[in-house]
């Protein structure tokens, strides 16, 4: 039996005026789920493809799409529920979107990205959003990357010092891809933020990007590496480049899956990963398995090699698993996908430590996202999930398909969810009047949560 022993560290964070130590022999196989909690049950919205991110508040932020009317939908947690949600595009405004292609986000600190693309009138184009306030106030949609060649999607990073780091992917035929990069800076003038020129990220690697699979960044203060599917005659296994600020160039990549995936045609899913204790850890669909499953690795980048793969879980209902993301930090990393598992669609979730020079990751079974249970047989169609990591815990967006509901829930170390309470889902059980009196649209409200909290309001006609 692998025994952890990793020095705990102490995460410091201000939130609330909240101090917790967060080890892993608490954390793995003591983590606990808040109560699900709505985001948006409101078709007119739009429901398509939620994403999260944290801003320096705890406090999460969500962002879908509606592919119908071509609006792009954010909400804000306020420590009791989540706003209305807020269209940020302006009318008119198209994008292309799917769930395998955007729009994207990503947050650090109260800096948050997105990015999307379009192709209209034969030009190609990705367009740029940001906030710096933690998601209260968006920028216009500025375009930042005008393309001849057809853009297949584009992604967001942003480095910790709160640069936005620009990804997407062109393409002119099977043989004729590549994984653009573009570096950014936000500014004090008009524009906002200013990027360079995009560089070819797989420029010193042999074969060619798979045609319609996105990339992935990752960084941390000594590394800034892009990951992706790569096609070498039909096999399309995952590679990694590192970048190299001295001769400002991506470096010929390295392999992070060894498992020689011969496919004919595109899969359309390509790697995640986040850096942890100078690891590379990734998750990405691998089919060496039959059915297709989720699987991980980690590649030790003092040397960039594989040290571990695996995959995540086997499950028991032997469906297809796809569309993973990662998110981890120095402790620990979780993984959420999509499965068909017991003829329903579902979304799970398997936790690990992280690696550190002395061991190699533990791999919890999976547990239903809806469900919080192992092997759940949930008669629904969920999907769409994503995941973001801060202070320890971890946020999970997931779309119930079959009644038009976007859930939240986060995932911590017990000790640590017991302290969380500006996180945890809450209900209300009743509304009163000021004299104590069952409330129905009055102007002084008292709402009474199932924790025994309450909230006062006032409403307006």
């Amino acid at each position: 039996m692998l025994i952890l022993k990793l020095p705990m560290k102490k995460k410091t964070f201000i939130c609330f005026v909240l101090i917790s130590l967060f080890s892993y022999g608490q954390f793995i196989g003591n983590y606990v789920f808040s109560n699900p909690q709505i985001v948006s049950d409101n078709s007119a919205f739009g429901l398509d493809r939620p994403r999260i991110v944290v801003p320096e508040s705890g406090l999460p932020l969500v962002m879908w799409t509606s592919t119908n009317d071509k609006k792009i939908y954010v909400s804000l947690f306020n420590g009791t529920d989540f706003d209305e949600p807020q269209s940020i595009l302006p009318d008119g405004f198209d994008f292309y979107g799917n769930q395998n292609y955007g729009p994207e986000i990503d947050c650090n600190e109260n800096f948050i990205s997105i990015v999307f693309h379009n192709s209209l009138n034969g030009v190609n184009s990705v367009y740029f959003i940001f906030s710096n306030n933690g998601g209260l106030t968006f920028s216009e949609p500025i375009k930042i990357i005008e393309e001849q060649n057809f853009i297949e999607g584009a992604g967001i990073h942003i480095d910790s010092n709160n640069n936005p780091i620009l990804t997407y992917e062109t393409f002119i035929s099977a043989d004729s891809v590549n994984q653009f990069v573009s570096f950014g800076q936000f500014t004090d003038d008009d524009s906002g933020v200013l990027f360079n020129l995009p560089l070819i990220a797989n420029k010193n690697t042999l074969g060619v990007p798979c045609e319609c699979c996105l990339g992935s960044l990752a960084s941390n203060d000594e590394n800034i590496i892009f990951s992706y599917r790569n096609n070498i005659n039909n096999v399309r296994n995952m590679y990694s480049c590192s970048y190299n600020i001295l001769n400002q160039e991506f470096d010929s990549g390295f392999l992070i899956d060894s498992y020689s995936q011969s496919l004919s045609v595109c899969p359309t899913e390509g790697p995640k990963s986040y850096l942890t204790n100078n690891f590379l850890v990734n998750s990405f669909k691998s089919y060496a398995y039959s059915p297709a499953r989720i699987a991980t690795s980690i590649v030790d980048l003092n040397n960039n090699q594989i040290v571990y793969e695996s995959e995540v879980d086997w499950g028991v209902g032997y469906g297809v698993q796809s569309l993973p993301e990662i998110a981890g930090n120095d402790n620990a990393f979780a993984i959420v996908w999509k499965e068909f598992r017991y003829y329903n669609f579902d979304v799970f979730i398997s936790i690990g430590a992280s690696p550190s020079n002395e061991f190699l990751p533990i791999i919890e079974t999976s547990l239903s996202v809806s469900s919080s249970a192992p092997n759940s047989q949930t008669a629904n169609d969920f999907t769409a999930v994503d995941i973001e990591e801060y202070n320890g815990v971890f946020h999970v967006v997931y779309l119930d398909y079959n009644d038009n509901i976007i859930f939240y829930r986060n995932i911590a170390n017990e000790n640590f969810a017991n302290s969380l309470d500006f996180v945890k889902a809450k209900n209300i059980i009743g509304t009163f009047d000021i004299y104590g009196r069952p409330s129905f649209k009055g102007k002084f409200e008292i709402d009474i949560f199932d924790d025994g909290t309450s909230k006062k309001k006032f409403v307006l006609d």
